[in-house]
């Protein structure tokens, strides 16, 4: 049953949402006016939950952020003894690399530079991230002093805390900006995106690194595109990609579509976009300090494999201990092997997205390009996984599935923070890391299975049916259900529209 808005009830179409709803009074009746309250509208309630999952967040970190007074100096130092940072797995990269990457010192963050040996390091991250990163070290050096001296009183804050404190809080806002912008995006099915707002892996990772930044430009990007403005639409992916690569990925669901309905104008237009917006954000930086610009590629090309890859699980389960020799300085085999791998799953989504019947939905093809990176790259951070939390929602809202996923994905990292410890210090062994790691790639490739299934029809689509066979997020490269089935029909070259729709019905 849909409400007055034509929003779909998750408890009727979801087992888990019903038997929450049942725990909690029972199905709205039907005069029911959910969609039309002032107060307590759903996209009122899932923001409340994102940011209260938000606080959650922000509590699993800020155990990093404490400090203790210097004697000599009277000044707040950073306090991290006894392995708090991975005792208590509030481990994050925002507070250690505010004086690890110079932005206490106020040079611009492209200017600053360490040596590590006989190299000179640099910042290592897109420019996106770095303009951010700089702007929030400025503000926190220039509004520390009323705090220093309060927070000497009170619970000592190091300047490092408060510029975690200042960088969280604006990324909450994006946050919540991007929820909000998920709720556009799912259409009819608008309580699916409680699945967003509520994510364990919010609680764990949605202010470990600065990743907010490109999910919030992606989600942008899309929401710009499923409206037809195709240049915002491109330049919301550009910036996305110039804060993290992965943004760029979207291009590839556009064109399997465009190539699929021979309509290559939107694409050609967001593509371009895409590109000019990067150019100029990245161009600044690229001409005045072209080492430290480049720092980002040199550092992925020459680092091994991350704790929770394939790759590593590989090397600690067998005698296998990676595909280059040893002591090459860039692991050219790997980075080929990453690379060869990811391409050949792109190939296939693009096959899959050709041959079937239907024309795939702009998230299925998003979703598996990003879980296919994650899946075959040498670098999964654990919080990588929070890109693929609104592509998974939109895609296949299967509220038990997705839940599973997302609560073995967040159990990866207090596993991987207590094996760090090492078995020095009691550290948890590798079999537990690996099982745990294991357990979310199985989940994730039966995710990637069920979208496929979805896709070639072998099983229905509750996103197409909710909206009627359209796709809320295709956008200028939208095809309704007669033009879907006129494709089929050509493509096929013996099937009838009526047949088509009769089948349609049946399968419903």
């Amino acid at each position: 049953m849909n409400n007055r808005a034509g929003w779909v009830a998750p408890a009727e179409t979801e087992p888990a949402a019903r038997r929450l709803i049942d725990l909690l009074g029972g199905h709205v009746g039907k005069h029911g006016r959910l969609a039309h309250s002032r107060w307590f509208n759903p996209v009122q309630v899932i923001v409340s939950v994102a940011m209260l999952f938000l606080a959650g967040g922000f509590l699993s970190k800020a155990h990093c952020t404490r400090g203790s007074i210097n004697p000599d100096t009277g000044a707040i130092d950073l306090n991290w003894s006894g392995n708090r940072a991975y005792v208590s797995a509030c481990y994050n990269d925002i507070v250690p690399l505010f004086a690890g990457r110079g932005l206490d010192t106020g040079v611009f963050p492209y200017a600053y530079s360490w040596q590590e040996g006989d190299l000179t390091r640099y910042l290592e991250y897109p420019v996106v991230t770095g303009y951010f990163q700089g702007f929030m070290g400025w503000l926190a050096r220039i509004s520390y002093p009323p705090v220093e001296a309060i927070s000497k009183h009170l619970v000592p804050l190091p300047m490092a805390g408060w510029y975690f404190v200042l960088t969280v809080l604006v990324l909450a806002i994006l946050w919540v900006a991007t929820v909000r912008m998920a709720c556009a995006l799912a259409g009819r099915r608008i309580w699916d995106i409680i699945l967003v707002a509520a994510s364990p892996l919010v609680l764990v990772h949605a202010f470990t690194n600065w990743d907010i930044l490109a999910i919030f430009f992606a989600v942008a990007g899309l929401l710009e595109f499923s409206r037809g403005r195709t240049v915002w639409a491109g330049i919301a992916i550009g910036l996305g990609t110039a804060a993290k690569l992965w943004p760029v990925f979207l291009l590839g669901a556009f064109i399997v579509l465009a190539l699929r309905l021979r309509r290559f104008r939107s694409f050609i237009i967001v593509a371009v976009s895409t590109a000019v917006t990067w150019l100029v954000v990245n161009l600044p930086v690229l001409l005045a300090y072209p080492e430290a610009w480049n720092e980002f590629n040199r550092l992925n090309s020459t680092r091994s494999w991350e704790w929770t890859t394939i790759y590593a699980v590989a090397a600690r389960l067998t005698l296998f201990d990676g595909f280059d020799p040893e002591g090459a300085e860039v692991p050219q085999i790997l980075n080929s092997v990453s690379l060869v791998l990811f391409m050949a799953s792109c190939l296939a989504i693009a096959i899959v997205g050709f041959v079937g019947k239907r024309q795939p939905r702009v998230a299925e093809l998003v979703f598996l390009i990003i879980a296919a990176f994650l899946l075959f790259n040498k670098v999964w951070s654990p919080q990588y996984s929070l890109w693929l939390v609104i592509p998974a929602v939109l895609a296949l809202p299967r509220w038990r599935l997705l839940w599973a996923w997302m609560a073995v994905d967040m159990f990866v990292w207090p596993v991987l923070m207590w094996h760090m410890h090492g078995s020095d210090n009691n550290g948890l062994p590798a079999e537990f890391l690996d099982l745990v790691v294991l357990t979310r790639t199985g989940l994730i490739v039966v995710l990637v299975v069920c979208v496929v299934r979805q896709m070639l029809g072998r099983s229905e689509d509750t996103v197409y049916q909710a909206h009627n066979g359209y796709d809320p997020l295709a956008g200028p490269l939208q095809v309704s259900p007669e033009k879907a089935a006129e494709h089929v029909q050509m493509r096929e070259g013996r099937v009838s529209k009526t047949m088509w729709h009769a089948n349609e019905k049946e399968n419903a």
